[in-house]
């Protein structure tokens, strides 16, 4: 059961944890924004879009489709923030 716990675990925390945090990284916008600044928002917003994209294709309870639905808004806002603003290549 603990194994079990762990893979929800992995899958959720992306969605549920990743994408919030690359949006909040990318709305506060610098004049010069480091590298390392915009590998970790590129990294955080693709494991949020994919295990989003994942929860919401595979329907297991409306609150996995929330979570889901979270996880990629987060995500996809964090890259079209990045492309707004012209910092999409790291």
């Amino acid at each position: 059961m603990e194994s079990l716990a762990l893979m929800v675990a992995i899958i959720v925390a992306p969605a549920f944890y990743g994408g919030p945090i690359a949006f909040l990284l990318s709305l506060f916008r610098p004049k010069k924004m480091s590298r390392f600044r915009r590998w970790s928002i590129l990294v955080l917003a693709i494991l949020s879009i994919i295990s989003g994209a994942y929860l919401l294709v595979r329907f297991v309870s409306s609150g996995a489709n929330v979570i889901g639905a979270l996880g990629l808004s987060t995500g996809l806002g964090a890259i079209w923030q990045l492309k707004r603003n012209g910092k999409l290549i790291p």
